[in-house]
């Protein structure tokens, strides 16, 4: 394989840069993707057990966070312990439990978190837990 097919063209990105192969490891960005999002799984978990004094916040396991690949958007899936029967409204409750203490929760993870970008939150609920 010949270097010069591998070649980017010069851009004005890579010439402010320095380097003419200015770009990105895939394996890099992805490691750091996964290891922020495990922090904001645990980081937010932490504010609704320990912090949060709502009382519709309660019972709430974070399960997953997506964070986008610029890291601006983080969507959160959340379940809720209740009963199976309950469903409905403990997801209503929840949801706008949440949608209240957003602001709260990053406020928090701005002065927890050393991150240039902090995401922005959207909740999503999957279900109950038992």
């Amino acid at each position: 394989m010949n270097p010069q097919e591998n070649r980017q063209p010069m851009t004005r990105r890579n010439r402010r840069t320095g380097s003419r192969f200015a770009t990105l490891d895939p394996s890099t960005l992805s490691n750091r993707q996964v290891r922020l999002e495990h922090i904001l799984i645990e980081e937010l978990q932490s504010l609704i057990t320990d912090e949060a004094t709502d009382p519709s916040l309660d019972g709430i396991k974070v399960i997953a966070v997506h964070l986008s690949p610029d890291g601006g958007h983080a969507r959160v899936a959340y379940a809720v312990v209740a009963l199976l029967s309950r469903e409905q409204e403990a997801g209503r409750t929840a949801q706008s439990g949440l949608a209240r203490a957003t602001p709260f929760f990053r406020a928090r993870m701005a002065s927890h978190l050393q991150l240039k970008k902090l995401p922005q939150l959207t909740f999503t609920f999957v279900g109950v837990t038992s």
